[in-house]
């Protein structure tokens, strides 16, 4: 651990001195968090490369202890986002408002993922299997690596060795484009973001900053003293309070998962005799599974309750909006380094045109949805911000996605990552990883003819497309 933060922190360094010496980087709105994982994931890959088993073993451990971050650190980030909000900001609106944005989020998440799966299947009917013998199933790798990443990659091994299916190679061509999809995340959402400012989506957030990289205007200040420092270092108690809302969220997690495992051990027969493809369906389908949402979840609420405690207690005065900002986005520097150097290069497939079909297709309709589909659907004011998290989730991971918001919107002013978080159960214990995601191919995909799964849950993707643009429409008409 201590030599992965010094580690960081000279790449951190060197991230800097490169943002503010050239003026490339400025131009392409690259931040220096960026440019130090990028630099960091060349320094492992050259390590371990060259045949010095030293080299080789540090590299391999800062690889494994970097990838470890990116989940902790988004966490404290969503912690923070309630706690720092005040009753009469933007993101304290109405119910019904709230839960608008959630439900527009919460569908395209579904429009993305289950397109995935769509476009997989069309590709593998019309494409794939008229040169390569392959199963049906095969059209599934695209979710199964883009929005599910390596540990469904992992999980749905056993389900591609399955005798129905007889895919051996599926786990390693999933895991294989959950690590393009990673790469590919990060440097085509970098082009989209460039593309975006140039076309007016987003405000280019350097415009007030000269050649150097330092700010022209009057240097602001980054916190407000809220007690007195003789009773306790005043940004130790923002430390305090971003704290208790990540114990908060935790706690919380724990108590939820460990009831649905008392419930599962009460009402889920025992599995212990089903093969390995049955276990990982009936896995999903626990109230451990379903119930098992990201911790970064459970500490945006912890944050919330922090807020309010002290606001019944009148004591929310103490809490520094501009403080608590700070220490979040230090958070999102550190997990964007973290999870651009620990990427993982070394896999390599046997089953590469095939595997290049299904990546394109992909990388096709991820990119549809960023561009196009994202405006219909997500809400106005931050539909490109939104629609960057969602990109990265659906290419890589939600780190990859707040890789990319980090670059537009580096001080989380807009309510994208608040929506994201708040939609998440809505998808996440179905589709991208979840029983969905297992289920297809052990009881539809190699039973009936993949002409009729693909033409279905296209015809489903179309429907919900056409749904979230009625949504909007309507809302529109009653606000005119």
């Amino acid at each position: 651990m201590t030599v992965a933060f010094l580690f960081v922190a000279v790449l951190l360094l060197m991230g800097v001195v490169l943002r503010q010496s050239l003026g490339v980087l400025r131009w392409l709105f690259i931040p220096a968090s960026v440019v130090a994982g990028l630099i960091g994931l060349v320094v492992i890959q050259a390590a371990n490369a060259v045949e010095l088993p030293m080299a080789n073993l540090i590299a391999r451990n800062l690889a494994e202890t970097l990838a470890k971050w990116p989940g902790f650190l988004i966490a404290i980030v969503f912690a923070g986002m309630l706690l720092e909000s005040t009753p009469g900001d933007s993101r304290g609106s109405a119910l019904t408002n709230r839960f608008t944005r959630v439900g527009k989020q919460g569908l395209m998440v579904w429009i993305i993922v289950l397109g995935e799966t769509a476009v997989g299947l069309l590709a593998t009917w019309l494409l794939v299997q008229s040169y390569f013998d392959v199963p049906n199933s095969f059209g599934m790798l695209i979710e199964t690596g883009f929005a599910g990443g390596h540990g469904t990659a992992a999980a749905m091994g056993q389900v591609y060795r399955h005798p129905s299916i007889d895919l051996p190679s599926g786990q390693d061509l999933g895991v294989l484009m959950a690590t393009f999809g990673l790469v590919y995340g990060v440097v085509s959402g970098i082009g989209w973001i460039n593309l975006g400012a140039r076309l007016g989506w987003i405000q280019r957030t350097d415009s007030q900053r000269n050649a150097t990289g330092t700010l022209d205007r009057e240097r602001i200040p980054i916190g407000i003293q809220r007690i007195d420092r003789d009773t306790i270092d005043p940004l130790l108690l923002q430390v305090i309070w971003l704290a208790l809302a990540f114990g908060i969220g935790l706690a919380l997690q724990s108590l939820v998962s460990a009831d649905a495992s008392w419930i599962d051990s009460q009402w889920i027969q025992d599995t212990a005799t089903t093969d390995d493809a049955d276990k990982q369906l009936n896995n999903r389908l626990t109230f451990s599974h379903v119930l098992n949402f990201p911790l970064f979840i459970y500490t945006l609420f912890g944050g919330l309750a922090v807020r309010k405690l002290l606001t019944v207690t009148g004591h929310a005065d103490k809490i520094d909006n501009a403080t608590i900002n700070r220490l979040t986005s230090t958070a999102m520097e550190i997990l964007v380094v973290a999870a651009i150097a620990s990427l993982n290069l070394e896999l390599i497939s046997t089953l590469l045109g095939p595997f290049m079909i299904l990546f394109v297709t992909g990388a096709i309709w991820t990119a549809v949805c960023l561009l196009l589909i994202s405006r219909w659907i997500l809400p106005a004011d931050c539909w490109f911000q939104l629609g960057l998290i969602n990109y990265g989730m659906s290419t890589g991971t939600t780190a990859t996605g707040f890789v990319l918001l980090r670059v537009v919107d580096p001080q989380l002013k807009t309510q994208a990552a608040t929506d994201y978080a708040l939609a998440a159960p809505l998808s996440a214990p179905f589709i991208g990883g979840g029983m969905i995601t297992v289920a297809l191919p052990l009881l539809v995909l190699e039973r009936v003819p993949i002409a009729w799964p693909a033409t279905i849950i296209t015809g489903i993707v179309v429907a919900l497309i056409l749904t979230g643009r009625l949504w909007n429409r309507n809302k529109l008409e009653s606000r005119l």
